[in-house]
C-alpha cells in the first residue's frame, strides 16, 4: 500500500494573506499570516492562517514568485542591521 503523504502533491497557494500595519512615516509593514487556495469550482477559497492580526485586517494578494523572492532577499539583507539595532536598544534600556 502506498503512503498517501508521499504521493500527495502540495499545490502552491493562489493568494498570500498579509496583515498590513501602517507606520508613523506612512509606510506599511507587511507580515505574512497565511495563504489561500481557490476552490476547483471557482466558488470560494480555502484560507489557512498561521496567526491572527490584532487589528483584524487581512489583505490577500496573488502569489507572485518573483515578488516573494525579492521579499526574501530584502529580509536577509536587513537582518544583520536589525539584530545590531535590537542589541543597541536592549543595552540602552538596561
Amino acid at each position: 500500500m502506498k503512503d498517501i503523504e508521499n504521493t500527495k502533491q502540495v499545490k502552491k497557494p493562489d493568494y498570500v494573506a498579509y496583515n498590513v500595519q501602517e507606520t508613523q512615516d506612512g509606510k506599511g509593514i507587511w507580515n505574512r499570516v497565511g495563504a489561500a487556495w481557490e476552490h476547483k469550482d471557482g466558488q470560494g477559497f480555502e484560507l489557512n492562517l498561521s496567526s491572527l492580526p490584532v487589528n483584524g485586517r487581512i489583505t490577500l494578494r496573488e502569489l507572485c514568485e518573483e515578488r516573494m523572492q525579492e521579499y526574501s532577499e530584502e529580509r536577509k539583507s536587513q537582518k544583520p542591521a536589525r539584530q545590531s539595532e535590537q542589541k543597541r536598544n536592549f543595552t540602552r534600556s538596561r
